[in-house]
């Protein structure tokens, strides 16, 4: 296994490990406390993320031999993904819609399980599959490697982590140091790199971010 791709998937492991023993551990109220994202309580957002260790988990249909075109890096997946037409924009009342109406109808024990039993099923497929196995990122039909996928299950598993933790007046060191070391370079890759550089080193006061929502 690439050394790479393989302290991905136990970074990957890790937090969502954190996900399932944070949730074992939460009461109705909490649950149902809002977070910062607009309409979503604590459940909405674990209803969202569950939905990467499901889908690593399921069956995946890959492309034919031959049919793989360009392949993307998760920077610029996560680009496209963002720009002002981009799905993140014209999708993200779908999702807020599906998020917070599987908060109400699917319960807290499985919404956990997700990530207790099903993450720890789709890790073990991860570490039996080659990270330059190519297949499409969700709805957008870019295609990616499995590796630079986990980069960006890594990004939202962390993202989604701290709006729960700080719904919940938790310290974000609960998030493992790798996912925020993997998180915080890719964010970076994505920044138009002079504007990042000058902002973070104080040479500007004009900021690349946000850069994804």
């Amino acid at each position: 296994m690439d050394d790479f791709y393989g302290s991905r998937v136990d970074a990957l492991e890790e937090i969502w490990g954190v996900w399932a023993e944070l949730g074992a551990g939460l009461d109705e109220k909490q649950w149902r406390t809002e977070s910062r994202c607009p309409g979503w309580d604590v459940a909405a957002c674990y209803a969202h993320h569950s939905l990467m260790p499901v889908a690593f988990d399921s069956q995946v249909e890959l492309p034919e031999p031959g049919a793989v075109g360009r392949v993307y890096t998760a920077a610029e997946a996560l680009r496209g993904f963002n720009e002002p037409d981009g799905l993140a924009h014209t999708l993200a009342d779908t999702v807020a819609d599906q998020a917070a109406a599987q908060s109400v109808s699917v319960e807290p024990q499985e919404l956990t399980d997700r990530f207790r039993v099903r993450g720890a099923n789709a890790v073990r497929k991860l570490r039996s599959a080659p990270p330059t196995v190519v297949a499409p990122w969700g709805s957008t039909g870019r295609m990616i490697t499995l590796n630079e996928g986990v980069r960006i299950v890594l990004l939202e598993a962390t993202i989604h982590l701290l709006d729960v933790l700080r719904a919940l007046e938790l310290p974000p060191e609960l998030i493992p140091a790798r996912a925020l070391t993997e998180t915080t370079a890719l964010l970076a890759e994505m920044a138009p790199a002079v504007d990042f550089i000058e902002a973070a080193s104080g040479r500007t006061t004009a900021s690349p971010f946000p850069i994804l929502r």
